[in-house]
């Protein structure tokens, strides 16, 4: 049976406020009409569960060094940890259009990556969770190219991390237990 996006994030919730400070960084809902300014700006079709969580909140508040306080935590290269900021309607839509104008990016992946989660900022990330508009699978993907010893398209990467936003809740879950 396929874990359900609303429980998987309340239960995400119940484990940030042990946390304490982790669980006040979430914001309130986006309004209902954003993720439909989103689809038509852009043509393309945000997968349910991210609007359903858009609906819980839209986002985190992001204070300081952004870095420090993103609620999803990552593991990827030779054992190098990041925490991703959860990005607002707003914040999605800037990620995106920073994803898909980069020609390496767009040939790499295509279109259907939509970021919903970066380490860095909406406008300059290092990496970000992307969730596929048509299939709904959770990915890693490395967008900075910081090598120039080594071809770009070496150093761009996908990672799948889940089959669904809701898996990869679940993940998040058992990386703070």
């Amino acid at each position: 049976m396929k874990p359900d996006i609303t429980q998987t994030w309340t239960q995400f919730q119940e484990v940030l406020k042990r946390i304490g400070k982790a669980n006040s960084l979430l914001n309130p809902p986006c309004a209902p009409q954003s993720p439909r300014a989103f689809e038509d700006r852009f043509s393309i079709q945000l997968p349910e569960p991210l609007k359903t969580l858009l609906a819980i909140n839209n986002g985190q508040v992001v204070t300081g060094d952004g870095s420090k306080n993103g609620i999803f935590k990552s593991v990827s290269g030779w054992d190098v940890y990041e925490r991703h900021i959860f990005l607002g309607i707003e914040g999605i839509a800037i990620a995106y259009q920073v994803f898909t104008s980069d020609s390496l990016l767009l040939a790499e992946f295509g279109s259907h990556e939509i970021p919903f989660a970066v380490a860095g900022s909406p406008s300059r990330y290092r990496e970000a969770f992307c969730v596929h508009a048509v299939t709904g699978a959770v990915s890693l993907i490395w967008t900075e190219i910081s090598d120039p010893f080594n071809p770009p398209e070496w150093q761009v990467q996908r990672f799948r991390r889940s089959d669904s936003l809701a898996e990869f809740i679940e993940k998040q879950i058992e990386f703070y237990n």
